[in-house]
């Protein structure tokens, strides 16, 4: 037998084989519920969902068999609904409750925070939760007394590892440095801001032209005057020319004078200003990080920061997951407390190391044929994205979450009540009497074909 708890919503696997011969003659259905206990303790439970079947001799037949925890069964039903200013307990809830029929509990759901609309169109629950999830920086996975857990990514804490606690096999430690993933320089483009003050351009008419680029892409109608004198300001393919002596394009940057309004021959005499827009680009450093490594750059791209202090807080975030080399590694121990999704610490003086990571997956193996002992395999990397989850979840404080918004959403109803009756009559055929000769109206017509006596 082999077991894998995978990270979080990541399918945990159990893989075992048994014979059929003699006396024992279980054989293994895909769809068989399993459940694996030590003493009082379920250490897995999920579901059959491939077998292999393969003869060791003539009279011995092996099966190996794969299952799948829990969550498989919330793959069953698809989702076709939208929540409003609903919570994130509410809507789990009603989607444990209506989309499925394996008696779910949602007891480790933390699910405070308000979510202002989402949806979820023709997807399964465990997608469905995926959604959720990736929308506020959320985790999830089903234990195997079939409760959904719902939690802040990186919350879950798990046992410390040094030179002297006992709880690992002291020699199996590994560790792996990389560098190829340090980011110690970072520039932030972020959308567009406006500006604290007015800006004014001047341009020069000539007494012919009509249509002058702008320079800035002003937020709002600017005011434009020509020799000092004020002119009306309409928006382009919005307003009608006839009403305004000159037109405004957001987009494409420039203003046109209408028909009868061309400015004269002069220096500058046209004057146009406002409130402007411009884009928001900060570059962050991390001093200590370029000493120690050298200059690595990397630029991000998100339009949905709107001021540069937003953009400095993403920059660092950034900065505090990619400042320092990364570390992924390894142990095995005979303690099964470790948990994949768990946050540990490694401190260890005779390796001069002090570091936080994350469980990435625990393989149990058995070490005798009794299976009396459990030995596992912790796999782990450095904890990256703390520094970008506490800035999302930030954000979240102060933003509305809201997903797929406009989407429309089709549920087809199949009514199994409605029923239509028919029913239909022949009037008796009038029989005629032979014999039959070629006569017009009123004798016995002879018909041929498609055509009658006439």
């Amino acid at each position: 037998m082999r077991k894998t708890d995978n990270l979080n919503q990541q399918v945990d696997n159990l893989d075992f084989r048994i014979r059929k011969y003699g006396s024992l003659t279980f054989v293994p259905e895909l769809g068989d519920t399993v459940v694996v206990t030590r003493g009082a303790t379920t250490i897995f439970g999920g579901v059959i969902v491939r077998v292999r079947e393969s003869l060791k001799s003539a009279k011995i037949l092996e099966y190996t068999v794969t299952c799948n925890d829990y969550s498989q069964f919330l793959k069953r039903e698809l989702v076709t609904e939208r929540y409003e200013n609903k919570t994130v307990s509410y809507i789990i809830s009603d989607l444990i409750s209506n989309y499925t029929t394996d008696s779910f509990t949602t007891t480790n759901v933390a699910g405070a925070l308000t979510i202002e609309s989402i949806s979820f169109n023709r997807l399964n629950v465990a997608d469905c939760l995926q959604k959720l999830a990736d929308a506020i920086s959320y985790v999830w996975y089903v234990d195997y007394a079939k409760d959904v857990h719902f939690f802040p990514k990186n919350t879950e804490t798990g046992e410390a590892l040094t030179d002297t606690s006992g709880n690992y096999i002291y020699d199996t430690l590994e560790i792996m440095e990389d560098l190829t993933q340090v980011r110690n320089v970072v520039l932030v483009q972020g959308g567009e801001r406006v500006s604290d003050s007015a800006r004014t351009e001047l341009h020069s008419g000539d007494g012919t032209r009509t249509q002058f680029a702008l320079a800035n892409k002003f937020d709002s109608k600017p005011t434009i005057e020509v020799d000092s004198v004020a002119q009306t300001v309409g928006v382009e393919f919005l307003d009608d020319d006839a009403s305004f002596d000159v037109m405004w394009n957001f987009n494409e940057k420039y203003i046109r004078f209408t028909s009868g309004n061309t400015p004269a021959s002069g220096t500058n005499n046209i004057d146009v200003s406002g409130t402007y827009l411009y884009p928001i680009v900060v570059s962050v450093p991390n001093n200590p990080s370029i000493a120690e490594f050298g200059r690595y750059e990397f630029a991000i791209t998100d339009k949905s920061i709107r001021s540069q202090d937003e953009a400095i807080r993403r920059a660092i975030a950034e900065l505090q997951s990619y400042q320092s080399q990364l570390y992924e590694g390894q142990f095995r121990t005979y303690n099964n407390s470790f948990r994949s999704g768990q946050v540990i610490t490694i401190t260890s003086t005779q390796r001069q190391k002090s570091i936080s990571v994350l469980i990435q997956s625990v393989a149990a193996t058995m070490r005798d044929p009794e299976g009396t002992q459990l030995e596992y395999v912790v796999r782990f990397a450095t904890l990256k994205s703390i520094g970008i989850i506490d800035y999302l979840q930030n954000q979240l404080r102060s933003k509305e979450v809201i997903v797929d918004d406009q989407e429309t959403l089709l549920n087809f109803i199949a009514d199994d009540t409605d029923t239509i009756a028919t029913s239909d009559t022949l009037d008796p055929p009038t029989d005629s009497s032979p014999p039959y000769v070629w006569a017009g109206a009123g004798g016995n017509e002879a018909v041929w074909g498609y055509f009658t006596w006439s």
